[in-house]
């Protein structure tokens, strides 16, 4: 890095107050539940600072991980890449924009009944259906939501998923569906590209995310930013994923890729830090901000 660049980033580093972070591949352990010691630390002299932590994830707010749950200093989530962003103090949504129950029933009507494992994000809890939560053992639950089924906190939809969905007047934030059976993928993949609200990722070979065309982490950012009345120029960002935190990190003022990332991020982002599994975060932050 030239010595201006480094002037120019050491100059913006002086400006920091919001810092978003990541959580799989950047801010938790490989087994992407818990953070490290290192990397609390250096999190609690941020906060000493008056920098504030704002988790910003693809993860619906069932899914956030305990220390950061108990933790009431993280007053501000941005779950679901923008779906909702939550400020716990006051209990209020600050910004929802989420599937319609129309259009959540549209998509639910797409796997319901085929014995497909999928979680439904909606309101900040994760519904399923209840013939699958039924006999959950049998399907392949990623190993880091397993605490999720031994909490209580999966809920059982009663009825056809779509229809529940109508009864209750949810607008899901995401669908996630894990380990679609071969034949099936392609006519899920093909009737989601026809609607016009919906996106979907494939995440792993049978592995879906579909999310809402309008759902937006800049936007939904920049509507907490103008909350709090702040800008970009004060915000540090901190990710792995070119889709997902790449948009983040070159908008923010201080935009950090870790060392785990693709190199297609770690060409946009101001800086490299270290893996997330060796405390990427800490580091970045101890450089930077410490």
């Amino acid at each position: 890095m030239s010595p201006e660049k480094i002037k120019s980033r050491e100059q913006a580093a002086k400006q920091i107050k919001l810092i978003t972070l990541d959580f799989d591949g950047t801010l938790l352990q490989r087994d992407q539940i818990w953070i490290s010691l290192r990397n609390r630390h250096a999190l609690r002299e941020c906060q000493k600072k008056g920098i504030l932590l704002v988790p910003c994830t693809g993860r619906s707010a069932a899914m956030f991980p305990p220390q950061v749950e108990q933790d009431a200093s993280f007053r501000y989530w941005v779950t679901a890449d923008g779906a909702r962003i939550i400020d716990r103090s006051s209990q209020t949504v600050l910004v929802q924009e989420t599937f319609t129950p129309e259009e959540s029933a549209e998509l639910a009507r797409l796997f319901e009944g085929r014995d497909i494992y999928s979680e439904t994000a909606a309101d900040g809890s994760l519904y399923f259906e209840k013939e699958v939560l039924d006999k959950i053992w049998q399907y392949p639950v990623p190993s880091h939501h397993v605490w999720l089924f031994e909490s209580g906190r999966a809920l059982a939809a009663e009825g056809r998923l779509s229809d529940f969905l109508l009864k209750e007047k949810l607008g899901v934030e995401k669908f996630n569906l894990f380990n679609v059976p071969e034949d099936a993928r392609r006519g899920i993949r093909a009737a989601v590209e026809k609607l016009p609200f919906a996106v979907l990722f494939e995440l792993a070979p049978g592995d879906f995310q579909i999310r809402c065309i309008r759902t937006n982490r800049i936007l939904s950012l920049q509507k907490l930013l103008e909350h709090l009345g702040l800008t970009f120029d004060n915000v540090m960002s901190l990710g792995d994923s070119p889709d997902f935190d790449g948009p983040l990190i070159k908008r923010a003022a201080l935009g950090i890729a870790m060392g785990n990332a693709e190199e297609s991020l770690k060409t946009v982002a101001d800086d490299v830090t270290l893996r997330s599994d060796e405390d990427g975060v800490a580091a970045a932050i101890e450089k930077w901000l410490l």
